[in-house]
């Protein structure tokens, strides 16, 4: 439009991007604002092919650190990867495009250090430190010599994690715990099945809805859940329905700002109140499930009454489904999410309405413990091993076990090798986490019986406080001979 109105086709473009790149900035969330990233870098390059500017792949060294202002994927594709032993950038994000390929490379990487490109010359001697977020610029002799030796423990930590990927997470008295994988958007499957996932545990749906401008059709669902299903190949797929609101508003969704959106419109009560789309939503899933092991987990239940319109509306689907002709499997499990307060003191009669339950561990932290773990101010007092939130885990694992379902858990506590033991104790049938975890907590399960967990579980829940908890959990790691694989990941 713009060319044709008299605009060169540089201007043209140029204008165009930078609008783009202020409207994805001006987002709140935060990994649709990292997407001006993206924008940006795919308008430079368009610019670069108008002007007829040759692209050149850098010539590098050996052992070398890519310093730079903003890391674009263009920035990525001129440099020969192998080379590269860390990347730094003063602006960008964990979930960067460049930061996501940067990380399955395996390449440490830190990002948002201010200034850093300004301070750096080249031939700089430069620390990455990927696992704390921490970069020593021209470090001296000391720091050096340990951190010749932390690399070297952890190229021996991680060969021996390695061994492990095909072996099952399974105690050693042969009680066995399936390792499920967090996934949110499609390349996070290769992470799954490069750690050894045994399947999906929590198909976060709701990310990739977040870069559609409309809500996308039920046809596009299709397919895009049945390339995570055909992914998987027959291994168990759990996707959870959107769990829209709070900090994830697509443009798609007209919500009015909220005081405290925590709090407010959000999850299963966005798809109860806009049923069209959650009826789309559930069609689609339904549409395509094939041969895998198929379970759908509904976000943010707080009481049966959303369990029980979630249920009619799931038959009303099937029912439509079956006058169009589309057969649906009967072996489909529906599930709720646990992780408001009200659902764990239901927990025995929300057990009746579905075929399992899985813990969200994240949401059930700040809601039984009233802590934004966003806010810094409050953020030390978010703590997973807090009594309060052990003994609503053994409540809901009681609840379930009694009525004979399966309970598994899928925040990050999953993931956290402090609470592994207790997790494993308390008698969780199954863990889902971010696939990068999965070797160290299967280490860790791999280590010990199930009657040692147990032991170790009856007693972290008899203690009063946080920092009794914790100085009874590191003894008993340190007992095990476990301490060194939880100060790895410190």
């Amino acid at each position: 439009s713009r060319i044709s109105h008299g605009r060169a086709a540089e201007s043209a473009v140029k204008g165009v991007v930078e609008e783009y790149v202020e409207r994805f900035m001006a987002m709140d969330d935060p990994y649709l604002r990292e997407r001006s990233t993206d924008v940006r870098d795919v308008g430079q390059r368009i610019l670069r092919y108008l002007s007829g500017a040759e692209t050149v792949p850098a010539d590098i060294g050996e052992d070398a650190v890519l310093v730079a202002e903003e890391l674009t994927l263009s920035d990525l594709s001129l440099v020969d990867a192998s080379k590269l032993k860390g990347i730094v950038g003063t602006r960008g994000g964990a979930t960067s495009h460049a930061a996501i390929l940067a990380k399955s490379l395996e390449i440490p990487t830190v990002v948002g250090v201010a200034g850093v490109a300004r301070a750096t010359v080249e031939g700089d001697a430069i620390i990455v430190d990927g696992n704390s977020g921490t970069v020593y610029l021209r470090p001296g002799d000391e720091v050096r010599a340990e951190y010749d030796r932390l690399q070297a423990q952890f190229a021996a930590f991680q060969k021996g994690l390695e061994k492990l990927r095909d072996q099952p997470a399974e105690t050693t008295d042969g009680h066995r715990v399936p390792l499920y994988a967090n996934i949110g958007l499609l390349a996070d499957l290769d992470f799954a099945d490069a750690h050894g996932a045994e399947g999906i545990g929590l198909y976060r749906t709701e990310l990739p809805f977040l870069s559609y401008r409309d809500f996308p059709s039920e046809d596009e669902q299709v397919r895009l859940y049945r390339r995570v299903i055909e992914r998987m190949n027959g291994r168990p797929v759990t996707i959870r329905t959107l769990d829209l609101g709070a900090d994830k508003y697509p443009s798609f969704l007209d919500g009015e700002r909220e005081q405290n959106p925590f709090l407010g419109w959000r999850s299963i009560r966005i798809s109860l109140a806009e049923e069209d789309l959650f009826q789309e939503q559930i069609r689609a899933i339904l549409k395509a499930a094939s041969d895998c092991p198929l379970r759908i987990l509904f976000p943010m239940i707080s009481g049966v009454e959303e369990l029980r319109r979630t249920r009619e509306i799931y038959s009303e689907c099937v029912f439509d489904l079956a006058i169009d002709g589309i057969a649906v499997r009967d072996d489909i499990e529906l599930g709720a999410m646990i992780e408001v307060p009200s659902a764990v003191l239901r927990a025995p009669q929300i057990m009746r309405e579905v075929d399992f339950v899985s813990i969200g561990t994240n949401d059930l932290i700040q809601y039984t413990l009233a802590v934004d773990r966003d806010n810094r101010r409050v953020a030390p007092m978010y703590e997973p091993l807090h009594p309060a939130v052990l003994q609503s885990i053994r409540a809901v694992i009681e609840a379930a076990h009694d009525a004979g379902r399966r309970v598994g858990l899928c925040g990050e506590m999953a993931a956290d090798p402090r609470c592994t033991l207790f997790l494993l104790g308390i008698g969780l049938d199954e863990l889902s986490m971010g696939p990068l975890h999965i070797p160290v907590v299967k280490r860790l399960i791999r280590s010990v019986s199930v009657s040692e967990a147990r032991s170790i579980a009856e007693q972290m829940l008899r203690y009063d406080t946080i920092e009794e908890v914790k100085g009874y959990s590191f003894a008993r790691l340190r007992e095990l001979g476990l301490i060194e694989v939880v100060e790895s990941l410190a």
